[in-house]
């Protein structure tokens, strides 16, 4: 048993526990030779029987060692005493990033930014020595008072010593997993051979965690977590959160990408694009189309193409009834004429219209089946959004009503362009005979437990249905449906209201 007030070594004295991991603790200490506080890292008792740990062991110090660098943290000693092998390190001031995300949430764009380059550097710094660290995730990243950051823990990288008798010693080779699963690169999982890259995608899931508050996968084992890394493409940040700048989103989703290939060559290339990505908020207002809402079938980039086709005309409508005097004057004023020019008196958008409405614009839309395979024929969920009710969107197809008791619903996520009140929603063109529900929250969420009780629910559902939201404000809607009496089922098209 490890206790205070113990020497280790014959000089560092231990003071107190700093934390416990799966195969060490960490202790603050006291080198009694050079009168400084140190922390010492212990391999836990029980495995320091298990000769492989222990080699494991020696040769983290080996290749910590080797590095010195501003964000890295330093390696002091190792040694064994008795049945206790241990590391001496720097000790380091600060708190871990996985403390900071789960006391703050989310952070900010330029925050995460400002850290993810500060790890790129560092493990540029190691992979130039040779070494990958295998196991970059918030826990081993430190967070000091004054704002820099320290990577710790390359307990598991692969020192690429050109040194053969080293070589025979790599205990993290071909077909053994090592690290934390919801931060491990496709490759590993798939036991083929780890490069730098795959700290490139490591540190890619981390910013993806420290903008989006959540890492894009979960599951409830490390496999299911694997099979997600290796197969399924995540959703992308603004999916999750609302106002990531788009230049952000793509360094992280090129970070992250599934072949090594796709990603940045380096961390050093990542760092650098990190450094020079453009964070001003490119939609942090919300975007809600109002009088002029686009035809119920005309895609966004349409309508706005349509709009720039009108608008030299208006000029010229304009010069030319500032021209004619009284003629413009006359046209101004009519109702045609305050239509075209978005001033109609009685709020209509034009067409009969005169409700007043306001469409919200949808970001972008995902399948949700958390009880299945995480998906529901994400190929067609474009379709939802599309104006055309007879393009649609379906569940995959049962053998028997109600999923064939196989899962309690499925659906699919809205996620708007910003927070907004929310009046309804409307389902057009769907097939009959099943309950929805619908369920509004800040961002998506990854469980139905987790966007909590629906704000409207309808039942028996028919060709269409208007659900009221009753003011509810968020950036994402689920839309949840239950009970189905057929083996599949079938919605052409969505629109969701904006409160007025």
């Amino acid at each position: 048993m490890i206790v205070a007030g113990q020497v280790i070594g014959g000089r560092y004295r231990l003071q107190h526990q700093i934390a416990r991991g799966g195969m060490a603790e960490v202790w603050e200490a006291v080198d009694d030779v050079l009168g400084r506080s140190v922390a010492v890292k212990l391999l836990l008792p029980e495995l320091a029987t298990d000769p492989a740990f222990i080699e494991r062991f020696r040769r983290e110090a080996i290749a910590a060692a080797r590095l010195a660098h501003a964000n890295v943290v330093a390696t002091y000693d190792t040694g064994v005493d008795g049945d206790l092998a241990y590391i001496v390190m720097e000790l380091v001031e600060a708190r871990t990033l996985r403390d900071v995300l789960v006391e703050r949430g989310p952070l900010p764009a330029h925050e995460a930014t400002t850290l993810a380059a500060q790890v790129a550097g560092a493990l540029h710094y190691a992979h130039e020595a040779g070494i990958v660290h295998r196991d970059v995730k918030p826990a081993n990243i430190l967070l000091g008072p004054d704002g820099r950051v320290k990577v710790a823990d390359f307990g598991i990288a692969k020192a690429a010593l050109p040194d053969a008798a080293l070589a025979d010693y790599d205990l993290t080779g071909t077909g053994m997993v090592v690290g934390t699963a919801k931060y491990l690169s496709p490759e590993q999982f798939e036991g083929n051979p780890v490069d730098r890259r795959s700290d490139v995608y490591a540190l890619g899931v981390v910013l993806y965690e420290m903008l989006c508050g959540r890492p894009p996968f979960t599951g409830g084992s490390d496999m299911a977590i694997g099979i997600q890394h290796v197969d399924k493409k995540p959703l992308s940040p603004r999916q999750v959160r609302a106002g990531i700048p788009r230049p952000l989103e793509a360094v992280v989703m090129r970070a992250m990408a599934k072949k090594p290939d796709d990603r940045y060559p380096t961390a050093d290339a990542l760092q650098s694009a990190l450094l020079s990505v453009d964070l001003r908020a490119d939609d942090a207002q919300p975007m809600i189309v109002r009088e002029d809402t686009p035809p119920r079938g005309t895609p966004r980039q349409t309508f706005a193409q349509s709009q720039r086709s009108w608008l030299v005309p208006t000029v010229l409508i304009v010069v030319i009834a500032l021209t004619l005097g009284v003629v413009g004057l006359i046209f101004s004023r009519s109702g045609p004429g305050q239509r075209l020019l978005g001033d109609d008196p009685d709020g209509g958008g034009g067409g009969g219209g005169g409700d007043g409405v306001a469409a919200v614009v949808v970001g972008s839309v995902t399948s949700f089946d958390p009880d299945g395979d995480g998906e529901e024929h994400e190929d067609e969920v474009a379709n939802l959004v599309d104006g055309n009710p007879a393009t649609i969107w379906r569940t995959s197809n049962y053998n028997g009503a109600n999923f064939a008791g196989l899962k309690p619903g499925v659906g699919f996520i809205l996620v708007l362009d910003a927070p907004v009140a929310l009046d309804s929603i409307e389902l057009v063109g769907t097939s009959q005979d099943f309950d929805v529900e619908v369920a509004v929250a800040g961002a998506p969420q990854t469980t139905r437990a987790a966007w909590g009780e629906a704000v409207a629910t309808k039942k028996g559902v028919g060709s269409d249905a208007t659900l009221d939201l009753d003011g509810t404000s968020g950036a994402a809607v689920l839309v949840w449906i239950t009970n189905p009496s057929s083996t599949a089922v079938s919605v052409g098209d969505v629109r969701v209201v904006a409160a007025s």
